[in-house]
């Protein structure tokens, strides 16, 4: 199932199960094409870096923030050469529409975020290809347990957006994570629901998500999803 979430107001926007013989990359045009998404920002994955895809949110009059790498390979070269040879020329960054950092911590773990966005891109053939507005590069450094991490990763954009709205729409992408599937699994153990005869499996994930919509407009109770009270939905096929 490709799901659509929305990181405004918390709640699934849609799903579209995938076929049998297929994948999500010609799945999502079709769940795209069920929402009403004019005037929207759609953050997804690399896998799902498609000429194709990107031409569905365009058609709907929406922005697009995708996520670059090595599966578009010319994609990933024009960008890190692109930003190599700024950060080559660039020595201090001031923070402004073209940079920005944040800090955080979390879980243990302390990160310090920075993002660059250039919109100076005419003379890159991507512009046009890929209807681009926007390349952006960040650079997440993550200290966990005494140990350190840091990487570059690049994302396109249909949009003319600062590096503050692209840190904050990315950290956003991972709501879906967060907040939709690691729920549905954890607390509604959809992963282990072994129902598979007929749209069983499919009119069992609409419902969860269903449920899962109609429990977080629920505000009279401070409760939490238990993972303890989750059904058996297996068993209730």
């Amino acid at each position: 199932m490709v799901n659509a979430w929305s990181s405004e107001i918390g709640v699934s926007l849609g799903q579209y199960k995938v076929d049998t013989k297929s994948n999500e990359i010609k799945a999502i045009p079709n769940l795209l094409e069920q929402l009403a998404i004019k005037g929207c920002l759609v953050t997804m994955d690399a896998m799902d870096c498609q000429k194709a895809i990107v031409s569905s949110v365009l058609k709907q009059e929406a922005d697009y923030l995708i996520s670059v790498k090595s599966n578009q390979r010319m994609l990933h070269k024009t960008l890190s050469t692109h930003f190599d040879a700024y950060w080559s020329d660039t020595s201090d960054d001031v923070i402004n529409d073209h940079f920005f950092e944040q800090e955080g911590h979390a879980h243990g773990r302390e990160e310090h975020r920075r993002c660059w966005v250039y919109t100076d891109i005419s003379t890159l053939s991507i512009a046009a290809e890929w209807n681009v507005k926007t390349i952006v590069a960040i650079q997440p450094d993550r200290v966990s347990k005494g140990k350190g991490r840091s990487h570059i990763r690049y994302f396109i954009s249909s949009g003319h957006l600062t590096a503050e709205e692209v840190l904050k729409a990315t950290r956003k992408h991972w709501h879906v994570e967060n907040q939709l599937h690691w729920v549905l699994d954890v607390s509604f153990g959809e992963d282990q629901c072994r129902a598979r005869q007929g749209y069983a499996a499919e009119n069992l994930a609409t419902t969860r998500q269903i449920a899962l919509n109609l429990l977080k407009q629920e505000t009279s109770i401070k409760l939490g999803l238990n993972s303890d009270n989750k059904c058996d939905t297996a068993n209730q096929v």
